[in-house]
This record gives C-alpha cells, sequence and structure tokens, in this order.
C-alpha cells in the first residue's frame, strides 16, 4: 500500500471533531488500508481484521459496524455495493490524496 497524507489541518476539522476516539483510530486505519482510489472492503468483520489485527479479541464486530457507521453518517465515508457486497469510499479522497495509479 501506498503511503498516506494526513495534513494537520485534520486537527481542526470539524467533521472529525464529531467522532469519538475509536471512529477517529478506525478513520485513520482504514486510509491506510484502502486502495488508491480511496476503496475498501465494507463489511465490519473484513475492516475489523484489516485495521484491528492485534486486537481481534478485545473489539468486536457490533464496536467496528457502529464506528463505521458513525463514519458515514458525518459523511467521511459512503457505503456502495457490488453483487451484494458492502464497500466503503472516502468521500473527500480526491481533494485529500494523490493516486499513483491510473485505473480503478
Amino acid at each position: 500500500m501506498p503511503n498516506r497524507i494526513i495534513k494537520e489541518t485534520i486537527c481542526t476539522s470539524d467533521t472529525i471533531d464529531l467522532l469519538n476516539a475509536e471512529e477517529e483510530r478506525l478513520f485513520y486505519r482504514l486510509l491506510v488500508n484502502a486502495d488508491d482510489f480511496g476503496r475498501f472492503d465494507g463489511r465490519a468483520t473484513v475492516v475489523l481484521a484489516a485495521c484491528f489485527p492485534l486486537r481481534l479479541h478485545e473489539i468486536s464486530v457490533d464496536e467496528v459496524e457502529s464506528w463505521l457507521q458513525k463514519l458515514a453518517d458525518v459523511d467521511l465515508i459512503r457505503f456502495y455495493h457490488v453483487d451484494g457486497r458492502r464497500y466503503l469510499h472516502f468521500v473527500t479522497w480526491d481533494k485529500h490524496q494523490r493516486k499513483r495509479a491510473k485505473h480503478s
């Protein structure tokens, strides 16, 4: 995975300020797991395994689902479905990240 850019303005983001600490932590971990187009598998079980591999015994799928829903509620991510499977994408990805890949 390529490196991601996190700008210092995130510290004063009104949207990020709507999140609790766990939701914000998930947001950052999703950033580093997303593909070059800001997309990732949206299933909570997959998100848990990818974003918190060393805490599988501490964090529940229900907690991750709740955190994902909050990210969607404040419009940081949006869900979409392909062939019945849920995926997510970051709403402002193009504004904050550079794409290395030319095609999705």
